[in-house]
C-alpha cells in the first residue's frame, strides 16, 4: 500500500477538496502527509479558497485516519488514488478526475476496451431486449460493459454482460458499502465477482440526487463510448451522453418508435449527431478505432506538454532540483499557475519531485 494513501483519504473526506486542490497541496508541501501535518499558517499561504481552508482546519482535527482506513479494510475494498499506477489511464485524463476510487472486485487490462450502456429506469420490453442483445454480444467479444446499476436499462446491461460470459463495472452514486437500489443486492454481488463496483464517494454516503449526475463523468470516463438504448428527452442517460462528448468519447444511440416518448431521447441524440446503431458490429468497428486513438493520445500526452504555460515551466526545469519559489520568480507567473503546470507535468512524467517543493526535469 502507498503510505500516502491514508492522507489522500483524509483530504478526500474534507468538503471542498477535489483533485486539483489535493494535488495543489501535494505540490506545495512535497507530500500529502506533510500537508496534513502542516500548521494553519502554512496552509493559509497555499492560496486555497477560504471555505476549503476552513474545512481543512476544522475537519482534520476530527478525522480519525486509522479508523477510516480500518473501515475500508473491513469492507474488503481496494482504495486507489491519482498517485497510484493502477488508477485507470482513461479516467486520469478527464477534466475533473475523482481523486480516489473505492473498488469492490477488480479492474483488469481487459477493461481498457469498455463501453457504457445507459438508459431509462422505466424501460419497456423493447428497451430491455435491445439492451440485453447489445450487452451480451459485446461482452462475449471482450468488451467490458459499464453502467450505473439502476433499475431498468442499467440492470439489463449488467445482467446480460455476465450472462454473456464477460466483464461488467457498476459506477455507484453512493458509498460502496450501500446497495442502491436494494432490489439489486444480488446483482451487486455478481458484478463484484465478474468485474467491479466503483464509487468515488466515502463510505456511508447516501444515494442523494446530486450524486448521480456527478458519477456520470466516471461512467463515461472509464469507457471508449456510451450507448443509449432507451431514454426519454429528459433523462440522466442524456447527461451521460453529453459528458461523453465533452470527454471526446463516442456516443451511440438505438432508434426508437417515434410514437413512444420513452425512447425519444435516443432519436434526439441521433438528430444531434450520435451514431445510429442496430447491431453490435456497428459499435465494435467504432470502438476498435477509438481504442487505437485513445491509447495513442495517452502515449503522446505522457511526453508532450499541452499548454504554453506547461511548455514555459518545463523549459525552466533542469536536471538539478529547482525550488518552486525560484520557478515562480523566473517564470513571473502566479503561484497557482505554476503549481497547476507542475502537477500536469509530473502526471505526464515530464517533471519529478526531487525534495520538498523541489522540482527537476525528468530524464528519459
Amino acid at each position: 500500500m502507498n503510505p500516502q494513501s491514508r492522507y489522500w483519504l483524509g483530504f478526500h473526506l474534507i468538503p471542498h477538496m477535489g483533485a486539483v486542490r489535493i494535488l495543489q497541496l501535494k505540490q506545495t508541501f512535497g507530500t500529502l502527509e506533510n500537508a496534513w501535518k502542516a500548521s494553519d499558517g502554512d496552509l493559509r499561504q497555499v492560496g486555497l479558497p477560504q471555505n476549503a481552508y476552513e474545512a481543512i482546519i476544522k475537519q482534520r482535527k476530527q478525522v480519525d485516519l486509522n479508523a477510516e482506513w480500518q473501515r475500508i479494510a473491513d469492507h474488503h475494498i481496494t482504495f486507489i488514488t491519482l498517485d497510484d499506477e493502477t488508477y485507470p489511464a482513461d479516467l486520469r485524463v478527464i477534466p475533473d478526475p475523482p481523486p480516489v476510487l473505492y473498488i469492490q472486485g477488480k479492474l483488469t487490462e481487459a477493461d481498457n476496451l469498455a463501453l457504457a450502456i445507459v438508459g431509462t429506469r422505466r424501460a419497456t420490453r423493447y428497451g430491455r431486449d435491445v439492451t440485453t442483445m447489445f450487452a451480451r454480444q459485446l461482452a462475449s467479444r471482450g468488451v467490458t460493459i459499464v453502467s450505473g446499476m439502476a433499475l431498468g436499462i442499467d440492470t439489463a446491461a449488467h445482467q446480460a454482460a455476465i450472462d454473456g460470459g464477460g466483464r461488467t463495472i457498476a459506477i455507484l452514486g453512493c458509498g460502496i458499502d450501500i446497495t442502491y437500489p436494494k432490489e439489486n443486492y444480488e446483482l451487486a454481488q455478481r458484478i463484484s465477482q465478474h468485474g467491479a463496483l466503483i464509487s468515488e464517494f466515502p463510505l456511508g454516503t447516501p444515494p442523494t440526487g446530486n450524486n448521480f449526475p456527478r458519477r456520470n463523468r466516471i461512467l463515461s470516463g472509464l469507457s471508449l463510448g456510451v450507448l443509449v438504448t432507451e431514454a426519454p428527452i429528459k433523462s440522466g442517460a442524456l447527461i451521460t451522453a453529453e459528458t461523453a462528448l465533452e470527454q471526446n468519447r463516442e456516443v451511440f444511440a438505438v432508434p426508437a418508435n417515434i410514437f413512444n416518448k420513452v425512447g425519444q431521447g435516443c432519436n434526439q441524440l441521433i438528430k444531434d449527431g450520435a451514431t445510429l446503431v442496430t447491431d453490435a458490429g456497428d459499435i465494435l468497428d467504432a470502438l476498435n478505432v477509438a481504442y487505437v486513438r485513445v491509447t495513442t493520445k495517452q502515449k503522446t500526452e505522457q511526453v508532450s506538454p499541452e499548454s504554453s504555460t506547461e511548455k514555459f515551466v518545463l523549459q525552466l526545469l533542469e536536471t538539478d532540483p529547482l525550488h518552486i519559489d525560484d520557478i515562480i520568480r523566473l517564470s513571473q507567473l502566479s503561484a497557482n499557475d505554476v503549481i497547476a503546470a507542475l502537477t500536469l507535468l509530473e502526471l505526464k512524467g515530464l517533471a519529478i519531485t526531487s525534495g520538498p517543493m523541489q522540482y527537476s526535469r525528468s530524464i528519459r
